[in-house]
This record gives C-alpha cells, sequence and structure tokens, in this order.
C-alpha cells in the first residue's frame, strides 16, 4: 500500500473512532433508573419547565445546542438513564431525545427533572393538563415533591398553575386524567393526578382540581390501599351528579375492610371482610372548599 494512502486511511479511521466517542460519552456511567417518568423507547413527552435546555453531553458543564419552552414536544431515543445530577435537591438521569426546533429535527441529551411527569389534552378545547416536579424536599421527617399542574392552551402559552406537595411512599408511577364536570358548581373538568404503585401494601394519592376555563382550584384529595386477602381502605370522591345534595356539596365517601377469613385456610374460596363506612362533607362556593360541620 502506498505509504500516503495508508496515513489518510489511518486518518479517517480515527476520526471514526472520535465521532463515536462525541455520540456516546465513555465518562458518562449509565444506570439502572427507575422513576416516574416511566421513559422508553420512542415514548413522547414534554417541556414542563418554563425553558428547558437540550446539551450536546449529559451534564450541565456541556455545550448548550438549544433552548426549548415549555410545552415542547420531545421524544426518547432509547430509554438508557445516564449521569444522575442533583438539581433543585433531586437527583434525576439524563436522557437523550429527539426534537424540532426552527423546523429541523435535532438530538441531545436534557435532565429528567425539567419534563413533564403526565400530560392529557381535552379533546372538546385543546388545553393540555400537565404536571410534574418544581424541586424536592428531603428533610428525613418532611419528604416530598413540590409538584405543579400546568394548564396550557392550544398554541402551548400557559394559562394557569396549581401546586401541591406530594409525600412519596413507594409509589412508582403517576398520571392525570380528565374528566367533566359531573355538576360542580362553576367547573368546567374535574382534572385528577394521580401516583400509585404496583404491590400491594402502597397507596395510591389521588389530587383533585376544579378547572373553570381559566383557573385551577384545589379539591379534597383522596387515598387508598390495600394488601390482598388482609385489609384495604378507599377513599372516593362523589359529586353532585352522583350524590343529588346539590352543585355546592363535595362527598367524600370512606370505607375499609379487615379480613375475617383465615388467609391461610385454603378450603376458603371467599375473603370475608368486616366493614366500616363513613363520609365526610364538603362544601363549596366555586373556588374553594371547607369541611361541614353539619
Amino acid at each position: 500500500m502506498n505509504f500516503r494512502v495508508f496515513i489518510f486511511a489511518l486518518s479517517l479511521a480515527m476520526m471514526s473512532i472520535s465521532f463515536s466517542f462525541a455520540q456516546a460519552p465513555a465518562a458518562y456511567e449509565v444506570v439502572e433508573d427507575f422513576n416516574f417518568y416511566q421513559v422508553h423507547d420512542q415514548k413522547e413527552t414534554l417541556v414542563f419547565a418554563n425553558m428547558a435546555y437540550i446539551r450536546e453531553e449529559p451534564s450541565t458543564k456541556s455545550k448548550l445546542l438549544d433552548s426549548l419552552a415549555l410545552g415542547t414536544e420531545l421524544k426518547y431515543i432509547g430509554a438508557d438513564a445516564i449521569n444522575p445530577t442533583l438539581i433543585r435537591r433531586m437527583k434525576l438521569p439524563w436522557y437523550y431525545i429527539e426534537y424540532v426546533h426552527n423546523g429541523q429535527k435535532k438530538r441531545g441529551y436534557i435532565w429528567a427533572g425539567l419534563l413533564a411527569v403526565g400530560s392529557n389534552v381535552d379533546k372538546k378545547t385543546g388545553n393540555t393538563f400537565l404536571h410534574g416536579f418544581a424541586w424536592q424536599n428531603q428533610e428525613e421527617d418532611n419528604n416530598y415533591y413540590w409538584t405543579e399542574l400546568k394548564v396550557l392552551d392550544k398554541n402551548k402559552q400557559l394559562i394557569d398553575t396549581e401546586s401541591f406537595a406530594y409525600l412519596p411512599s413507594s409509589q412508582s408511577f403517576s398520571y392525570n386524567e380528565i374528566a367533566d364536570a359531573q355538576g360542580l358548581a362553576n367547573s368546567k373538568n374535574i382534572i385528577k393526578v394521580s401516583f400509585s404503585g404496583e404491590a400491594c401494601g402502597i397507596y395510591t394519592f389521588d389530587y383533585y382540581f376544579s378547572w373553570d376555563g381559566k383557573q385551577l382550584h384545589t379539591l379534597p384529595k383522596t387515598s387508598s390501599v390495600s394488601d390482598a386477602g388482609i385489609f384495604y381502605y378507599s377513599e372516593e370522591l362523589v359529586f353532585p351528579n352522583t350524590h343529588k345534595k346539590g352543585k355546592q356539596i363535595i362527598v367524600k365517601r370512606i370505607e375499609q375492610g379487615e379480613s375475617e377469613s383465615d388467609i391461610n385456610d385454603e378450603t376458603v374460596s371467599e375473603v370475608i371482610y368486616k366493614v366500616e363506612k363513613s363520609e365526610e362533607i364538603y362544601e363549596w362556593d366555586g373556588s374553594k372548599f371547607l369541611r361541614s360541620t353539619i
């Protein structure tokens, strides 16, 4: 082989190696990571922060590629969780994503805390309801995520935000749902933000909000838990269309059951529970609720 041809070929090989390292920097560890974002390849998500920075590599010190606005659509490329980084007291990984900016399809890394945990679109209005984490308080006896529910119009412009403290206790996934107002005064929709788990004994927490078309208003929250064949506890909000007590009344129905059966007895075909039921009544003035003393 001609010496000049050999040198040229060697140079091309070295450039190829360099390019390979630039695409997947070896300095950043890929970790086993389980979080509320439930990442998988090609899953779509939205920017949750008012402004999100896309980096060339998974680090705040890496080159800034783009700044994306709240509500921008993204897509995960792969599911690798890379380089967990502590920002706003949340230690979360970076993900490789694809997006369109100024008409061009691009790729880069984004820190997970800038993304929505869950989102839903109201087909009637085009409004998007999305929730995510603003920051985390990690005190030993006071651990919570400061969580925000945001409403965007059909042009992805922010209409309103409501915040609440979510206290984690082994939940593994989260989502939100949009329902009609169910007869509740001054409401167009009822929005539910849920945190739940897949195993027995893990609580499900449901945070409810009234949407009047311009603002979100906090409603009573509920919780439920069960351990198959041993006990269960559930809370349910019942709205005016169901309870027929008036458009300004919200009822929380509470039910708990404790097994009276021997779950170790293989001859038992049906578990018998000792059941207790109760109710809490809330008065609603169209923007806030108050526990009724009646």
